[in-house]
C-alpha cells in the first residue's frame, strides 16, 4: 500500500512534513486537530486528509473559507502525487513517502505537546466514557505513596480500561541510564518474556510521541523484538513529566490479534500524563524526605557532639581536683572534684536515656499505675539536688484513679520537667510546686516553678530537640523527651510562662482514651 505525506511549503522550501497513517489527519486552527494551522483563515477543523481503499482522499469539514486543489476550490477531491492543497494561507504538496518507515507510520501517533490539552478535554466532557478510569487514577495517586505498588495498580487500571495482554511501566533513572521495569502484567499465557518492543520504547522515549502500531510483524520485519515475541499490535505512551519524558507505558497483543483503536491511544496517553507527574511528585518527595534526614542526623550530631562537649568539661575539671589530691595527699580536693565527675555522671546518663527515648518510636507499655506514687518518688529523689540549688519542693496530691499507662515513661517525662524547674530556680532559689488533679476524662500533673521563666521569643522552639534555655548545663532533649512519651500516650503539655516570674508546666493526660486502647 502506497504511503503519502503532506509537506508543508513556503516560499519553495519545505518546512513540515506530515505523514497520513491510517487514522488519516485533520486539518484545523483547534488544538485537537493533527495538524494545528494558528490562522485566522483556518476554521477549527477545517480539512481532512485520508486513505479510501487506497486512494488519496480530501474534503472541506464545512469551513468558512473552503479548500483548494491545484488552485480550484473544491468540497471533495481524489488526489495524486505532486497536487497542491491549499488551506487558509498554508499549501501542502502531496508526496509518497521516500524515507524509511517509522514508529509513527504504522496507526496512530499523538505528540508530547497535546497529551495535557488530551488529559483536560476528557476530564471535563461529563460525557466521556473514560471518565471513570481516570477518576480511578486520579484515586490512587492520592491515596498510594509507595511508587513501584502505585504503577502496578495504575497497570491494572489499564487492563480493566483496554483490550490489552502485555503491559509493562518503565522509568527513567534521574539521572543518566536505561529504563528500569516498575510493574508488568499480563493475562491468560502471555508470561514469557521478556515480552518488550525495544523498537517502540526507544522511539516513544527519543521522541516523545505516543504511538500505536496495528500490524506490527509486517511492518517491522527488522525488529527483532518485535518478532521473537510475537507482536501484532502494541502501544507505547510517554509518561509525561512537567518538562520531559521520564518513563513509558507500553502495551501489546502478545500473539494473539487484539484491534486498538484511536480513542485507547488517547486513554493510555492522558493515563501516562498523570502517572508521569505522580512519579516527578514521588521523586521530589523523596528527594525532600532525604535531605530533611540528612539534615536531621548533621542537627542531631552537632547537637549530641556539643552536650558531650559541655559535659567533659566537668568531667576534666574533676578530673584535675583528682589529679592534684593524689599529688598533695589531701582529701580536700577529693571533695571539690567527686561532684564535678557525679554530676557530669549523672549528665551523661540523662543525656543516654533522652536519646534512647526521643529516637526509638514504641508502643507504651501499660499497666495499671498509681501516677501519685510516682510524682512522689520523683519528689524523693530530686531533694537533695533541690536543697543544693536552695529550692523547696511541696507535693499536693488529689485522689487519681489507677490507669493503664507506661509508667517508666510517665516518670520520666514527669522527672524532666521538675528537673527543669529546679534549675529555673537555681540562681535565687525559689520554690517547686508538684500537683496532681484529676476530671471525668483526665489526669492533671502541675509541675510549677517561681523560677526566670521562658522569654516570649524562645516559646515557638520549646519543645524542639537541642534547644536550650540553659546554655552549656542543658542537653534541648528534656522537653522534647516528655513531649513525645505524653503524646505517645495521646495526652499533651501545656505551658503557661512569665519572664521573672516563673512557669508552669501541666501534663494532661486523657483517662478514657487509655482505658479503650488497653481494652484493645
Amino acid at each position: 500500500m502506497a504511503q503519502f505525506e503532506l509537506v508543508l511549503k513556503k516560499d519553495g522550501q519545505s518546512i513540515s512534513t506530515y505523514h497520513i497513517g491510517n487514522e488519516g489527519l485533520v486539518l484545523g486552527r483547534a488544538s485537537e486537530c493533527d495538524v494545528v494551522l494558528p490562522d485566522s483563515l483556518v476554521s477549527r477543523r477545517h480539512a481532512r486528509v485520508w486513505l479510501d481503499a487506497g486512494q488519496l482522499k480530501v474534503e472541506d469539514l464545512g469551513s468558512r473559507n473552503g479548500i483548494s486543489v491545484n488552485g480550484e476550490r473544491v468540497a471533495r477531491l481524489k488526489v495524486e502525487e505532486g497536487d497542491q492543497l491549499t488551506v487558509g494561507s498554508h499549501t501542502f504538496q502531496i508526496a509518497k513517502a521516500s524515507r524509511q518507515k517509522s514508529l509513527s507510520d504504522t496507526g496512530s501517533m499523538i505528540a508530547y505537546d497535546r497529551a495535557g490539552e488530551l488529559f483536560n478535554k476528557m476530564v471535563r466532557d461529563p460525557n466521556s466514557t473514560q471518565l471513570p478510569i481516570l477518576y480511578k487514577a486520579a484515586q490512587l495517586l492520592g491515596t498510594v505513596f509507595d511508587l513501584d505498588d502505585l504503577l502496578k495498580q495504575l497497570l491494572q487500571l489499564v487492563f480493566e480500561a483496554l483490550p490489552c495482554k502485555r503491559g509493562f511501566i518503565l522509568t527513567k533513572p534521574p539521572h543518566d541510564g536505561d529504563p528500569v521495569v516498575n510493574a508488568s502484567h499480563s493475562v491468560g499465557n502471555e508470561t514469557s518474556g521478556p515480552p518488550l518492543s525495544q523498537t517502540l520504547i526507544h522511539h516513544v522515549l527519543e521522541n516523545r510521541d505516543a504511538v500505536l502500531t496495528h500490524d506490527a510483524q509486517t511492518e517491522f520485519k527488522g525488529s527483532e523484538s518485535v518478532i521473537n515475541h510475537g507482536i501484532t499490535a502494541a502501544m507505547c505512551v510517554p509518561l509525561c513529566g512537567r518538562e520531559d519524558v521520564i518513563g513509558v507505558i507500553y502495551v501489546d497483543s502478545g500473539d494473539q490479534e487484539v484491534v486498538f483503536k484511536a480513542d485507547h491511544l488517547k486513554l493510555l496517553t492522558a493515563i501516562g500524563r498523570v502517572t508521569g507527574v505522580a512519579v516527578e511528585n514521588a521523586r521530589l518527595h523523596k528527594e525532600a524526605v532525604e535531605g530533611e534526614r540528612m539534615a536531621a542526623i548533621g542537627q542531631a550530631s552537632a547537637g549530641i557532639g556539643h552536650c558531650i562537649k559541655n559535659i567533659l568539661v566537668g568531667v576534666k575539671g574533676g578530673a584535675e581536683f583528682v589529679d592534684l589530691s593524689l599529688e598533695t595527699n589531701e582529701m580536700k580536693y577529693i571533695q571539690k572534684g567527686w561532684p564535678l565527675v557525679r554530676r557530669s555522671v549523672d549528665r551523661m546518663e540523662d543525656l543516654v536515656l533522652n536519646l534512647v527515648t526521643f529516637s526509638r518510636e514504641r508502643e507504651p507499655d501499660r499497666t495499671p499505675t498509681d501516677v501519685n506514687a510516682l510524682v512522689k518518688e520523683i519528689a524523693d529523689t530530686l531533694k537533695t539536688q533541690a536543697e543544693r540549688a536552695k529550692v523547696s519542693i511541696e507535693l499536693v496530691r488529689g485522689e487519681l484513679p489507677r490507669v493503664p499507662l507506661d509508667g517508666l515513661g510517665i516518670y520520666r517525662a514527669i522527672l524532666n520537667l521538675v528537673t527543669n524547674a529546679i534549675d529555673a530556680c537555681e540562681e535565687v532559689g525559689g520554690k517547686v510546686t508538684i500537683r496532681t488533679h484529676a476530671d471525668d476524662r483526665s489526669i492533671y500533673i502541675d509541675v510549677k516553678d517561681t523560677g526566670a521563666g521562658i522569654s516570649p521569643e524562645f516559646m515557638p522552639k520549646l519543645f524542639t530537640a537541642f534547644a536550650s534555655t540553659k546554655g552549656s548545663r542543658g542537653t534541648g532533649l528534656g522537653l522534647a523527651c516528655s513531649q513525645k512519651i505524653v503524646a505517645e500516650h495521646g495526652g499533651e503539655i501545656l505551658v503557661n510562662s512569665k519572664l521573672g516570674k516563673g512557669s508552669k508546666f501541666c501534663i494532661v493526660l486523657p483517662t478514657q482514651t487509655m482505658i479503650a486502647e488497653k481494652k484493645k
